[in-house]
């Protein structure tokens, strides 16, 4: 079970399983849902940045900023004796070309690996200065989550959340990051809610609101994966429970994620679970599984009725629905042989969309694919793809609307200065 979906804020954002540490032989802690033994102790992570490419780090997450400025690939590398977290980072020229690649090492970030336990970190940037990583641990019948935030562009990583309530998403809006809190535990392997809080944290002077959800009480704790989209200062939560069905979905809808909130139902989105939302105002996009297919849907307004648009099943990837603006977004659907895909393109909000190019190897994969653009030219693909035994991230650019697609990472040549 993943707790966190996917985020579009930024182009590849991802969940992502944390490679074990030195420490493997210690027994999983259990006794409480907010585990004490975690790595580290202070509240403050200040990582180590060194020049190029370490030639030890390790990839799994590639992705850039919101506007498509910086890449950031997200892995683990040597710390001392032991294996930390890591991103390595680089400015991204107009035509794609990285100019300045560092590798910063984390220590002490998330939590350290133990036996039976499975940690999860989602990273993401807004620019190439605020960013923010949650990490989940799952151990036998507790979940504990930490949320991270830095304004220095990776260096300097302050912990904004190390609650009882579990931090289950986070966004940034204009001027703040967002989290979406519950009061949760685990109940045999899905996620049960009682009741949601959105922590605003500001990006300038740290100060921190929280603010409940007004969710309906009832006699079930939800069981779910709630969803959380922003942009500007508008804040999306939809919640949609699936236990014994005595209630609709719900979308709420906030200014800076503060009250009132208009609270809206949902009945389209009966039936599906861990929906991503895209806030592209006035519209809504939402991509959300429902079974062994995936439906994809379009809002006009945020306070308008989802249309479902397209539903497919056999699709490659993670994020295979890329909204730019209220009506265009990018698509990509393989063939029956699954060999390649095609790139589609719609700009009236789903109705028809047509092929602008074809994805073919190496830009194509099966199963592991994340796409996203930052307009009508400009995107970027991530593909997952297996080096020796682990998956490993490779990152395309385009800037023709995929007619053709430059490597980004791993840079060419191998390691970068």
């Amino acid at each position: 079970m993943i707790l966190s979906s996917l985020l579009l804020g930024a182009c590849g954002s991802r969940v992502t399983d944390v490679p074990a540490s030195s420490d493997t032989s210690k027994p999983a802690d259990t006794s409480s849902p907010t585990p004490d033994r975690v790595a580290g102790s202070t509240s403050t992570v200040i990582g180590q940045a060194t020049a190029g490419i370490s030639p030890t780090f390790h990839a799994d997450q590639a992705l850039t900023t919101t506007d498509g400025s910086e890449v950031i690939v997200v892995g683990h590398d040597h710390c001392g004796s032991t294996t930390c977290s890591a991103i390595a980072t680089s400015p991204l020229s107009s035509s794609l070309a990285t100019t300045r690649w560092q590798t910063i090492t984390l220590p002490n970030i998330g939590y350290q690996r133990v036996h039976g336990a499975t940690i999860l970190s989602n990273f993401a940037f807004a620019n190439d200065h605020d960013g923010f990583a949650l990490y989940t641990r799952y151990a036998h019948s507790s979940i504990a989550t930490r949320l991270f935030a830095t304004t220095d562009g990776g260096i300097r990583w302050h912990l904004i959340a190390d609650p009882p309530q579990l931090s289950l998403e986070a966004t940034f809006t204009s001027h703040a990051l967002v989290s979406l809190t519950g009061n949760c535990s685990d109940r045999e392997g899905a996620l049960a809610c009682s009741r949601y809080e959105l922590m605003r944290i500001s990006l300038s002077t740290d100060q921190r609101e929280l603010n409940p959800l007004p969710v309906p009480t009832q006699p079930y704790p939800f069981l779910e994966q709630p969803s959380l989209a922003a942009q500007g200062s508008t804040v999306a939560v939809l919640a949609d429970p699936t236990g014994p069905r005595t209630a609709y979905p719900r979308l709420y809808l906030s200014k800076h994620g503060d009250a009132p909130y208009a609270d809206l139902v949902r009945p389209a989105l009966v039936g599906v679970t861990a929906c991503t939302l895209v806030i592209r105002k006035p519209a809504l996009w939402a991509t959300c599984p429902t079974g062994m297919m995936i439906s994809d849907l379009h809002a006009a307004t945020l306070t308008g009725t989802f249309t479902q648009f397209w539903e497919r099943s056999g699709t490659f990837g993670d994020d295979s629905l890329a909204p730019i603006s209220a009506e265009d977004a990018y698509r990509l659907v393989t063939n029956q042989s699954e060999t390649s895909a095609a790139l589609q393109l719609t700009t009236n909000g789903g109705r028809q969309f047509h092929t602008v190019a074809a994805v073919n190897p190496p830009q194509f994969a099966i199963g592991g694919s994340s796409l996203c653009f930052v307009s009508l030219r400009a995107g970027f693909l991530t593909v997952q793809s297996f080096t020796g035994h682990r998956l490993s991230p490779t990152l395309w650019g385009t800037t023709t609307a995929g007619q053709s697609w430059t490597k980004i990472f791993p840079p060419p040549g191998g390691q970068a200065s």
